[in-house]
């Protein structure tokens, strides 16, 4: 008994002097997942407020992983720590690091992929009751978790195969044939 308590605090002692936190376990997501996301995101007009000093504000961009480039990121000291605090954080009554703003609702602290999907309704559109709509959104998601080196850029019509493939995706969800 004497040894297991032992071999407990000094795992403990361990983890303290090497400054592993619970936020550094959280998994980034897949490429795929965290492109659809991503594309979600910028969709319904989420905007991430972040400072590029802060650890939890790098470790949110890293769960994006390459497709943090499409979410709507505001820096809130553009000119580093001790600089000018931007007047958008200012606006949008940011106090702590990373801010999510997601449909009209502030959100503080670092999300997980799963907490962001959930806040954000992924997987439907917002603005929207329109079947077609519906339908097409439901499958430029699936397009671009399959595809995400196409996020951001359209399908033009001279790329018949990637149209076909958009096609088919379409008419395989449910209710949208």
């Amino acid at each position: 008994m004497i040894k297991l308590k032992f071999k407990i605090l000094a795992t403990l002692a361990l983890i303290s002097v090497i400054g592993i936190d619970c936020t550094s376990l959280v998994k980034p997501a897949t490429a795929q997942t965290a492109a659809s996301l991503a594309y979600h995101l910028k969709q319904a007009g989420a905007k991430l407020y972040g400072a590029s000093w802060c650890p939890y504000t790098r470790r949110q961009a890293q769960l994006f992983g390459d497709s943090f480039s499409q979410v709507q990121y505001i820096e809130c000291f553009p000119n580093g720590r001790d600089g000018q605090f931007n007047s958008q954080c200012d606006r949008a009554g940011v106090s702590s690091y990373p801010t999510w703003v997601i449909g009209g609702r502030t959100h503080n602290g670092m999300m997980s992929i799963q907490q962001l999907a959930s806040i954000s309704n992924y997987g439907t559109p917002s603005n929207t009751n329109d079947k077609v709509k519906i339908c097409d959104y439901k499958a430029d998601l699936i397009f671009y978790e399959r595809n995400p080196r196409m996020l951001g850029r359209k399908i033009s019509s001279s790329q018949s195969s990637l149209a076909n493939e958009w096609s088919g995706i379409r008419r395989n969800i449910r209710g949208c044939q």
